[in-house]
């Protein structure tokens, strides 16, 4: 009569390491993430883009911000405007962008987005925005 060869089972152990390990990876992780507003409230810097139009937009159902402007820019992308926005502004302030060179005050982590350079494909959101004027070539 020959012994059975149990198959190999991980222990206990190495599943409550690996456990441990993937609690503390996620935990780091949604830290990390849920720190974006705070990491973009950072090094501030106006960055020149060139405005091509702006629409009002809903946020999803349990979004913090219900309404903002969206700002689409020819050299930037998109960038998302909440500063102040309500239902009954929304409209009007999206209104008030023309097209045209345009600043906007931007935290590094908005900044990174700008240049591509994000983990999440995320639009970078404006912290303030002002109208330059026009440049005109004689």
């Amino acid at each position: 009569m020959g012994r059975r060869r149990r198959k190999k089972k991980p222990s206990n152990r190495q599943a409550t390491i690996v456990s441990l390990l993937f609690l503390l990876g996620s935990a780091l992780g949604g830290t990390w993430l849920m720190s974006e507003g705070i990491r973009d409230a950072h090094d501030m810097a106006w960055v020149r883009c060139e405005v091509v139009d702006a629409k009002p937009q809903r946020g999803g159902r349990y979004a913090s911000t219900p309404w903002y402007v969206v700002v689409h820019t020819s050299d930037c992308g998109k960038i998302l405007y909440k500063v102040g926005t309500r239902e009954e502004n929304v409209d009007g302030l999206a209104a008030t962008f023309e097209p045209g060179p345009y600043e906007f005050k931007l935290g590094a982590v908005s900044q990174r987005r700008i240049e591509g350079e994000t983990f999440l494909d995320q639009s970078p959101e404006a912290k303030d925005v002002r109208r330059l004027p026009e440049e005109h070539h004689s």
